[in-house]
Parts: structure tokens; sequence; C-alpha cells
């Protein structure tokens, strides 16, 4: 066995365990439909080999087989490292090229005195096509949970792309225009190592992209409330540190305002619970949908939001604060059967009259919803407002 062909079979055997490795893991319960392609382009590219190797087909049906093969791997493989991005190749497109560059291989073939560069430069400008446009896609639309691996996969498409050219460019000047084999052993045997490299770095990116991947899925479920799909309260509680702490930096104003679902209970008890998670949702719609850009809605639990008002003072909180209370009592909700108004009633603190840390500027606020509730619903107590004792009792919700 030559070089050439014992480390296209090192190759073989490799692409077979990464392929089988990332058919594994995709279909696990991430289910990740770029590493499935994946596995199947390394191991239909593995098999492409294998069915150029053995001397017991006919050389012309083996060549034409195993290329095509090989052909579409380089599809599947371009496929899968452009499939985290949200883009998709065309598939007409693919399909032309495919077919584009089977015909050389089957009419060199079919002739009398087949060429074997035709072998070897037909697949390599159909892999370099597909592999140039899924670096360019991934350099374009990077991946926003994994901006470094995204780069790191791009990279190596391009390394890859570099070592089929020197590839094809080292056959056709020593080969030429003969078939000579003897003389193409050196550069296949390169280009085998070139390509295990390339195979196991671009797995290990395309693995890595997963990780992060997971990782942000699994950020998100932490600091995401299920219900609303807003901020939880870690998750707000975390963002108002990192805004008082750049409050304080550059000596700005900052106010969190907590607004509670006036009668609640009596949503659930008249509509159903069902109809409680609705005005929950319906809630958290409007408030999100009407608060600043730079502003946060978080809801903290039961049917308490709060917002965290960025660059905000007394007058302006209690102002932002005011006009999200009208919005959300001017959109009605149909739900459980019924077309009802829900209204708000919402107390203010603010930084650093209040505080400035999360526990004082939320109590200050918390007692002044309360002492909004005790006003009669469906208003904003602001600092400016006479505070309740916070040891008093406390009004129903």
């Amino acid at each position: 066995m030559s070089r050439a062909s014992t480390l296209l079979l090192a190759l073989l055997i490799l692409n077979a365990l990464l392929g089988t490795l990332c058919l594994v893991v995709g279909r696990g319960e991430r289910r990740s439909a770029a590493l499935r392609l994946w596995g199947w382009g390394v191991l239909l590219y593995s098999a492409g080999i294998l069915v150029t190797i053995p001397p017991l087909i006919p050389l012309g049906l083996r060549k034409v087989i195993g290329n095509g093969m090989i052909c579409l791997a380089a599809i599947l493989t371009a496929e899968a490292i452009v499939r985290n991005t949200g883009v998709r190749l065309s598939r007409r497109w693919t399909t032309a090229a495919f077919i584009a560059a089977m015909i050389p291989i089957v009419a060199t073939h079919l002739s009398a005195k087949p060429l074997v560069l035709i072998d070897f430069i037909a697949p390599t400008v159909l892999s370099n096509l597909m592999f140039l446009i899924a670096a360019i896609v991934l350099l374009r639309h990077p991946i926003a949970e994994a901006r470094s691996a995204s780069r790191f996969v791009a990279a190596l498409t391009i390394y890859t792309v570099a070592i089929w050219t020197l590839r094809a460019v080292w056959i056709m000047t020593s080969v030429g225009a003969t078939n000579d084999r003897d003389r193409a052993d050196l550069a296949i045997a390169l280009f085998a190592i070139a390509q295990i490299v390339a195979a196991v770095a671009t797995t290990l990116g395309l693995l890595w992209i997963e990780v992060r991947k997971m990782e942000a899925a699994l950020r998100r479920l932490a600091d995401t409330d299920a219900l609303t799909a807003l901020p939880n309260r870690r998750a707000t509680v975390a963002r108002f540190a990192e805004e008082a702490a750049r409050a304080a930096r550059h000596d700005l104003s900052l106010a969190l305002v907590v607004f509670d679902i006036d009668h609640f209970k009596r949503v659930n008890d008249t509509y159903g619970h069902l109809a409680g998670d609705a005005a929950l949702r319906h809630v958290a719609k409007v408030l999100a949908e009407e608060k600043r850009a730079t502003d946060v809605v978080g809801r903290i639990g039961g049917e308490e939001f709060v917002v965290i008002l960025t660059e905000e003072d007394a007058e302006g909180a209690t102002s932002a604060a005011n006009r999200l209370r009208e919005a959300v009592a001017a959109a009605p909700l149909a739900a459980g059967g019924a077309v009802f108004s829900l209204t708000l009633s919402g107390g203010i603190g603010v930084v650093p009259n209040d505080g400035g840390d999360w526990d004082a500027v939320f109590a200050a606020a918390d007692r002044r919803l309360y002492a909004a509730k005790e006003g009669g619903r469906n208003r904003v107590e602001g600092p400016s407002q006479i505070l309740l004792p916070a040891s008093g009792e406390k009004v129903p919700r």
C-alpha cells in the first residue's frame, strides 16, 4: 500500500469516527441539524474515498460513484457550516453545481482515454465554491452566541479551500497532461494530512458553537420568566446593579418602578387561572412595547412587575410610570370568555435619593406602591408623596 493510500485510509477512519460522533451528539437532546449535516457529510466523504480504492470495481464506475459522493459531501458540510446562521444554501443552485461537477467526470470516464486530472479538479472546484460561500456567510452572519467560534470555523473553512487549491495546483503541475498516478502520490499524501487537521479542527469548532449556544440557552432559561418571557427577579436585580453602578460613575439618576396588577385575585376567581396567566402576559406585553429602548421591564413574582428607568429623576420617572399605567388601562384583554381592562398601581424609588442598592430602592418603591393601593389603586406614588411606614399594615392587593 502506498503512502497516499495509507493516509487516505487513515483519513477515512478518522472521518468515520468524527461523523459518527457528530451524528450521536446531533441526535441527542440538542437536536443539532448542523452537527447531523456535518456528520453525514464527513461519512459520505469517507465512503466516497472508500469506493475509489478497491480494484474489484471497474475504474470508471468507482471514480464516478466515489467522486459523486465526495461532491455531495461538500454540499452537505457547507450546509452544516452555515446552518446555525439561519441562512440556507439554495437547493436549486447546489443541485446545478453538483451536476456541473459531475458532467466532466462522467464524460472523461466514458471516453477511451480518461484524464485523471478531471477526477481531482472537478470535485475540488465544487468543494471550493461551497466552502467559500459558507465562509462568507459565516463571516457576514456570525452566530450571536458564538462569535469567536464562528470566526474560528470560518478561518478553518478558508484554510480548507487553500489546501484544496494548493493540492489541485500541485497535481496539475506534477502530473501535467499525463495519467502518471505515481507522480501524484506525494501530493495526495500531504493533502490527506492537511485534511485530517482540517476535519478534526472544524468538527471541534462546530462543537464549540454548540457549547456556546447551549450556554446561552441555559443563561436565558435562568434569567427569563417562563410565563411572560420577561427577565425574572434574578436577571432584573442583576441589571439594576449594573445600571446603578453606571449611574454612580457618571453622576446620573436612576429610577425603579414597582407595578402591581389591581385586584388580580378577582381576575383568577372570576375568569379562571388561565385568564390570570393571559392577564400577566398581556401586562408584560404592553409594558415591554411602551417602555423606552433603554429601559428594562421584569417580572419579579406573582402579579408584580418592575421597570428600571435609566437616567430619570423623580419627576421624569413619575411621568413615565403614569404613561405606562395608562397604556395598560387603555388596552382591554379578551380572556376567560370576556373582555375586561386591567389597571396597575405603582410605586417609585430613585437612585441616589432612596439609596444606591436594590434592597433600599426596592423597599422605598414597595412602600409607595402600598400607598398607591391605599390611595385608591390605578395610580402611581412617587418620592414626593408621603410614605407608609415600613412596618405598617399592608393593603390587600
